[in-house]
């Protein structure tokens, strides 16, 4: 049978040179609208075509839908039926004349700098399809061409007039939200602040300037967390697959997925650049109080992988007996709001690496304070009650007097590794560390934080237990309580 392969892009190039949360944004949209103008003729009407990848869900094409994530990946594979090479590349044509003429770039530029590629390959009966094709949609995008134009008209594009994308993803005039409105979703509801939220702001310092919500304002809303996550042992699940049924099912779970995970993010506030396959890029609040109950962005991780975990369920009892399952890694930044775009995504990506080291399944996050000062760690989350520990003391909420302490608690820790290190390693270790904060924290002000205290001591020793590695376990110990004090109080 033969099948056909789409790539598109450069998407990397294009989302590199933003410089605010619209122009990511618009890039990421733009592509995935460019896939799905392409696919349309192939994936809906009585001369449809079988999708290996994605998943073809009429609702996607309908025009009176409007969608505010772009949901198409960089790639489509499809069966194809004889002549459709050559209706690719008119289609190819066609979306390239279709876009010169709806926005302000040039048939020559979009000539230029726009890469549409597709290969048609013959699969042997029986063959994975994915597996197949991935080799040469991989060359394909070896060759794609970095553009000698003059001015960039794509990034003029996105920094100017936005309406040709606009009108294609939201109901009202509005458009993509700044960082500083994404770090303040908790404020939302209060005063004025939804109909200033409205407003595009040539200038985002300003939105930290509005009275009516200015001494609400907490250190942590200056800051916003940049999330890449992606799947592990992908290849593994697509390695399991081999009739028409089972890429469907495959792809039709991913795409739930990504539904499911970007309105989640909705929810909690945050705002989704890309949402593809197993891929994930969003922006969200560092945390969110909805009167006393707390939430923060490791909350909102944790939310995303139970999503992924029942979206990939059936995939997962395909797997081989005692074979490692598909699971979600993520890479959390956590940077002042001026910092620059490009730097912030980079260091993103580097951690979402980070995570995938190591045995995978985990979240590696950083948290670079406007001072220069960083701190962080990786996060394990094969152990849930290590899991719920940590998000346990970083949702904690303390009174704005409670820094010294935790500045105190940090202190100490610091002083005592080696007896703290002795005491993990023995026999007994919850006791044996309850009594440590006991002895060394026994005045009447801290009868306040016994609470605190046993969560400490739980996460603590969940901590060591992962690894029996005392020293790991206070790393990230170290990094649990500096996000908690990072989230406290009024100073920055």
């Amino acid at each position: 049978m033969t099948y056909i392969g789409i790539t598109i892009g450069p998407i990397y190039k294009t989302l590199s040179s933003a410089k605010k949360t619209r122009e990511l944004w618009g890039g990421s949209y733009l592509f995935s609208y460019l896939m799905e103008r392409i696919l349309e003729p192939f994936a809906i009407g009585d001369k449809k075509r079988d999708f290996v990848v994605p998943y073809i869900d009429p609702e996607l094409f309908d025009r009176k839908h409007r969608r505010e994530v772009g949901l198409f990946h960089d790639r489509a594979i499809f069966r194809a039926k004889e002549g459709d090479y050559e209706r690719v590349l008119a289609r190819f044509k066609a979306v390239k004349e279709e876009l010169s003429e709806e926005t302000p770039m040039s048939l020559e530029f979009i000539e230029e700098y726009f890469q549409l590629h597709a290969v048609e390959v013959e699969v042997p009966e029986g063959a994975n399809v994915i597996e197949t094709l991935t080799p040469y949609l991989d060359t394909a995008e070896l060759f794609f061409q970095v553009g000698r134009y003059e001015r960039n008209e794509l990034a003029r594009m996105l920094r100017g007039d936005r309406r040709y994308l606009d009108r294609r993803a939201f109901e009202e005039k509005k458009s993509f939200p700044s960082l500083p409105q994404i770090a303040l979703a908790d404020l939302r509801g209060h005063s004025d602040i939804d109909d200033y939220f409205a407003k595009k702001l040539d200038d985002e310092e300003s939105i930290y300037q509005q009275s009516a919500y200015r001494d609400r304002l907490k250190p942590y809303h200056r800051y916003v967390a940049i999330v890449h996550s992606d799947g592990d042992q992908m290849g593994k699940v697509v390695r399991t697959l081999r009739s028409q049924e089972d890429y469907s099912r495959f792809s039709k779970s991913l795409l739930s997925f990504c539904k499911k995970a970007s309105e989640t993010i909705r929810n909690y506030g945050g705002e989704t650049i890309f949402a593809g396959g197993d891929d994930l890029l969003f922006f969200a609040p560092v945390l969110v109080r909805d009167g006393s109950n707390v939430r923060t962005i490791f909350d909102l991780c944790e939310d995303i992988s139970k999503i992924f975990d029942d979206a990939m369920e059936e995939m997962n009892r395909a797997l081989p007996p005692k074979s490692p399952k598909a699971t979600l890694s993520f890479g959390v930044g956590i940077t002042y709001h001026k910092f620059p775009m490009y730097e912030a995504l980079e260091r993103s990506r580097s951690l979402l690496k980070n995570a995938k080291e190591g045995g995978k399944n985990a979240i590696s996050f950083e948290v670079i304070k406007h001072s220069g000062q960083l701190f962080g760690a990786r996060i394990p989350k094969k152990d849930a009650a290590f899991v719920e520990a940590f998000g346990s003391l970083a949702r904690y909420t303390f009174g704005e007097e409670a820094e010294n302490f935790l500045h105190s608690l940090h202190h100490k820790i610091k002083h005592n590794e080696r007896t703290l290190h002795e005491l993990l390693e023995k026999s007994n270790r919850a006791n044996r560390l309850k009594n440590f904060f006991d002895n060394y924290f026994n005045e009447s002000i801290h009868k306040s934080y016994r609470r605190f205290f046993d969560m400490l001591v739980g996460f603590m020793e969940c901590s060591y237990e992962l690894d029996e590695n005392p020293i790991a376990a206070l790393e990230r110990t170290y990094a649990a309580l500096r996000f908690t004090k990072f989230v406290t109080g009024d100073k920055a």
